[in-house]
């Protein structure tokens, strides 16, 4: 079925409050005397030329099927009205409420709405599902998480993350601060941009004073209580994304339909994604459509639970523009055909022999361990983002390897770090990796997994630890399917720093390890069988929409190390191009360029500075966006300065300053 469709490339939903939210949208050209269920996706990130490419992909060829896409942009982004306040407040969810019941009484639509999205839009679509407005029947949720504070942008596992900041400063400059559309907005469209610049909130300092799982983070995570989600529910994730546990979490707890697919991805959709191979998503989103919002018995619910693309073992690189792998199934999760093997740590060693002599070791990382880490969210730019060889980081690092496999062993699930330990400070941070190390010695990352230890019993009421009391730790590392080849070693590693994925311990500590006590539990597949699912099959998108190049887009990353001071900087400078949409008629020029430096035997040596300058000319309107950010700390306080500039051609219309003093509470 191809059905004819058409565009309303803009117009508004209205709100109780008068509020007008702006939309695009695609639906059947008779839609109106055949009405068809409706799919949105409600995002902050501009419809009119923000996520203008994903959608002209993914949203036409979907209405073709017979749905009504409806593209939403929330308040005080893009052209609707009203101003932003943070992410998925309260005004976000019950605006989205409001939409989903006005589009169900649309003539077009039959009353069945889903809703779908990757990243924030597939958080609010799980945030919505949580919420049960009627007329929502199911979703599709992409690279979200079910835990806003354990497993998001912000913290992981109590650590705070440097993207914590990155994604305040990007979120300012691609989405919070852009121009309205001119030509959308009428004659005062300077005065609504200016009175959305000025009552913009500094997101970093909300989100940087909420360092425990209080309240603001609860709001917004459906894993406080999974069983208020009665709508069928399809999960997709990406092994290079960052939210890949969620996929897990949630086709284990769910008790409403749902449906895991996680394939080798970075956090992009899966039929634009990278590395190779992509699917044909829409098709596949079809289906689930179909058989939630047509009542269509197409038997996808007859097929297994959760899907997952099984890695073959990669020399270690930047990029990555195929993974080798396979397609592998389960019919439920956790699956009886993952058994745990349990690893003993020995000096130095690893061996499923347990260890009966008493050793200890201590571990006192340079505090730029972690610099071959790569990036968190792989995705946002556009290479050099993956984790490069360990060997470096494994240096700085108490390791254990094992014996060279005998035959393969496909790790299926989350591996676990079980450790004995204690810290000379009462706040201290344990990171642990597992590396599959190459019989010619360079060792690529298959998993990582961080730790506040004063988090160790509770992320909402953290506790700092004694000095010098031992401690039973568990530290759960990433969801990951990795096929490690015969003759190639297992190694763990163990730091207590990671920089830049997460920020220094206030002090410089060292750890003690038990080692006798402590273990490596590794989830290991048993029965492995290639998933033929035509689904799957590897897909080759057609040409993109029309978007001219004006300027290509790369990215720079540079690591340099002073050896007179140890001073290690690491600089990236991400240039997404020159772009122009002929959709909307509209250029976007947008740079990063960001410089993370700390010394090795300083914590509070470590410093993050971003800069950004976006210029966007629509039709004949040219605009500007300057920020700069930067971070520092204490022992005791967290500083964040920041500047923002808008210009409207020559003339700087907008200018602010903040200058942040923030206290650190066991972190």
């Amino acid at each position: 079925m191809n059905k004819k469709i058409r565009e309303i490339h803009h117009d508004f939903i209205p709100l109780a409050d008068d509020t007008r939210l702006a939309y695009r949208a695609w639906l059947p050209v008779d839609a109106p005397e055949h009405p068809v269920p409706a799919i949105l996706e409600y995002l902050p990130y501009r419809k009119n030329d923000g996520t203008i490419v994903r959608d002209e992909i993914t949203m036409p060829a979907t209405a073709q099927q017979g749905y009504a896409c409806i593209r939403v942009d929330i308040r005080g982004t893009g052209e609707s009205d009203g101003l932003l306040d943070d992410e998925y407040s309260e005004q976000e969810l019950s605006d989205a409420e409001q939409v989903i019941d006005w589009i169900s009484r649309q003539a077009w639509c039959d009353g069945n709405v889903g809703m779908v999205g990757i990243s924030w839009g597939g958080f609010n679509s799980l945030q919505l599902a949580y919420r049960q407005p009627p007329a929502l029947k199911a979703i599709i949720t992409i690279c979200s998480t079910d835990d806003r504070f354990n497993e998001d942008i912000h913290f992981a596992g109590g650590c705070l993350l440097n993207d914590n900041l990155d994604w305040a400063a990007y979120f300012w400059s691609y989405a919070q601060a852009r121009c309205p559309d001119p030509r959308l907005m009428g004659d005062d469209w300077q005065a609504q941009w200016l009175k959305r610049l000025e009552n913009m909130p500094f997101l970093p300092r909300k989100w940087l004073s909420e360092q425990a799982k209080s309240d603001y983070w609860k709001h917004g995570s459906v894993s406080e209580d999974y069983s208020r989600i009665k709508v069928p529910v399809y999960a997709i994730g990406g092994w290079a994304d960052a939210y890949r546990n969620t996929v897990f979490r949630l086709v284990e707890n769910l008790s409403s339909p749902c449906k895991g697919l996680i394939g080798p991805w970075a956090h992009v959709y899966p039929n634009i994604a990278y590395p190779n191979p992509k699917i044909d998503y829409v098709k596949e989103s079809v289906r689930w459509w179909d058989r939630w919002l047509k009542g269509v018995d197409n038997g996808i619910m007859n097929e297994p639970k959760l899907q997952y693309y099984l890695m073959d073992s990669v020399k270690p690189a930047v990029d990555y523009a195929h993974r080798g792998g396979s397609w592998q199934s389960e019919t439920r999760w956790p699956s009886p055909s993952v058994r745990h093997i349990q690893y003993f740590l020995h000096p130095g060693a690893l061996s499923s022999d347990r260890n009966t002599q008493p050793y200890t070791v201590t571990v006192c990382s340079a505090e730029s361990t972690g610099k071959m880490a790569g990036k968190l969210m792989v995705g946002i730019g556009y290479s050099g983002e993956f984790a490069d060889d360990q060997q470096a980081d494994d240096d700085q690092s108490l390791t254990f390897d094992a014996p060279p496999l005998e035959q393969a062993l496909p790790i299926v699930g989350q591996p676990m770090a079980h450790l004995y330990l204690s810290a000379d400070k009462t706040v201290a941070n344990v990171v642990v990796r597992l590396c599959d190390v190459h019989p010619t010695g360079e060792s690529t990352l298959i998993s990582h997994g961080v730790l506040n230890l004063a988090h160790r019993d509770s992320n909402e009421t953290p506790a700092a630890l004694v000095p010098g009391d031992f401690y039973r730790i568990e530290v759960p590392l990433n969801h990951i399917a990795y096929r490690v080849p015969a003759g190639h070693q297992l190694r763990l590693s163990i730091s207590n720093a990671y920089w830049p994925l997460i920020w220094p311990s206030p002090n410089k500590d060292t750890l003690t390890l038990q080692v006798t006590e402590s273990r490596l539990c590794l989830p290991c597949s048993t029965s492995l069988e290639i998933n033929n699912n035509p689904a799957l099959a590897e897909f080759d998108p057609k040409e993109l929409p029309a978007t001219r190049v004006l300027r290509r887009g790369n990215t720079q990353k540079t690591i340099r190390e002073d050896p007179a001071t140890g001073l290690v900087e690491i600089r990236i400078k991400t240039d997404y191009g020159h772009l122009w949409h002929r959709s909307c008629d509209t250029a976007v020029d947008f740079t990063i360029d960001q410089l993370l430096s700390i010394y090795p035997d300083d914590p509070n040596s470590a410093r993050s500075e971003t800069a950004l300058q976006v210029k966007m000319k629509q039709g004949k309107t040219e605009t500007a966006l300057n920020s700069h950010y930067e971070m520092t700390s204490s022992q005791q306080y967290y500083f964040v300065r920041a500047t923002w500039q808008a210009w409207a051609g020559d003339e700087c219309i907008f200018e602010r300053e903040f200058d942040e003093k923030i206290e650190r509470r066991l972190i």
